[in-house]
């Protein structure tokens, strides 16, 4: 016999046979749904702190547009490594801290935020730099962090020439003093920074994630997130279907999440269980009401 949820992922199964209401409101609370490329980011990451001590571990650059899922990339790896409390040796090991850079050029911010990722006091940080820079060293060392993330990458081009070298020089400082990878996330402007400073360019992997287009890949997206949706019946959407996706969304994969997230959620609420190609063209061109 056929399995009527056979076009349901593990996550919508565990669902599927709750009502209406608490379906809706597990994909309103959904917070990631993977797919090919972020599989390949995720992946590269785990590969950095999978590396034994010793071995040079090349950063990351992840680039892209805004919308293209780059922060929830970064947060699903940040949950796939939560803090442990070591009670042994009665400290917090951090293996993976995440962080924003800050939103201008300024290396002391940069070090306060640093502290703040391990829940550090940040009342002493009115020291010289040398003396801070030491202290996010040996508190990171102390925490076990063998990886670092940042999003807002491109926040580095704001500030002066000067202090956007300094930035740079701190970066590549912060790579050698701890022996650590670095995860940086921005637009393509982060891209750009790191090509001004030659020597770090040539430590960072560059991974972008573009912008969709029609195809396979796009495709593969689209079939990622209708498994993770809680519908009781399979969606039929046609060729015409997905170009129609894909130009009201402008390739954008924040944009589609939200279309496919809003068209599942009418689906259960109507009781139609399903996506059709006339809710997409519905959605994306409102009827005019008689």
């Amino acid at each position: 016999m056929t399995d009527p949820h056979g076009h349901l992922g593990a996550s919508a199964l565990e669902v599927i046979a709750l009502s209406p209401e608490e379906r809706i409101a597990r994909i309103q609370a959904r917070r990631f749904t993977e797919y090919p490329r972020c599989r390949l980011v995720l992946d590269l990451m785990r590969e950095q702190i999978g590396l034994p001590g010793g071995v040079a571990k090349p950063n990351l650059l992840v680039w892209g547009e805004s919308g293209q899922g780059k922060s929830t990339i970064m947060a699903k790896h940040l949950r796939d490594h939560p803090a442990l409390f070591d009670k042994q040796a009665g400290v917090r090991r951090t293996a993976v801290v995440g962080m924003e850079m800050p939103p201008m050029c300024d290396v002391r911010w940069l070090y306060t935020d640093l502290l703040r990722a391990i829940d550090a006091p940040v009342t002493e940080v009115r020291g010289n730099l040398p003396l801070i820079a030491e202290r996010v060293a040996s508190l990171y060392r102390l925490t076990g962090v063998r990886q670092i993330l940042i999003d807002e990458a491109h926040n580095m081009l704001m500030g002066t020439l000067r202090q956007q070298r300094i930035m740079l020089t701190v970066i590549r400082h912060l790579t050698n003093e701890l022996k650590i990878p670095l995860v940086l996330f921005g637009i393509q402007d982060a891209r750009e920074a790191l090509m001004h400073d030659r020597q770090l360019m040539r430590r960072f992997r560059f991974v972008e994630l573009p912008m969709w287009g029609a195809g396979e890949e796009f495709r593969a997206l689209v079939g990622s997130i209708l498994r993770a949706l809680p519908l009781r019946r399979p969606s039929p959407l046609t060729n015409r279907a997905l170009k129609v996706l894909l130009s009201h969304t402008h390739g954008g994969t924040a944009a589609l999440f939200e279309a496919l997230v809003d068209l599942g959620i009418e689906a259960i609420r109507t009781g139609e269980e399903r996506i059709t190609p006339e809710m997409v063209s519905d959605y994306v061109d409102p009827p005019v009401p008689a």
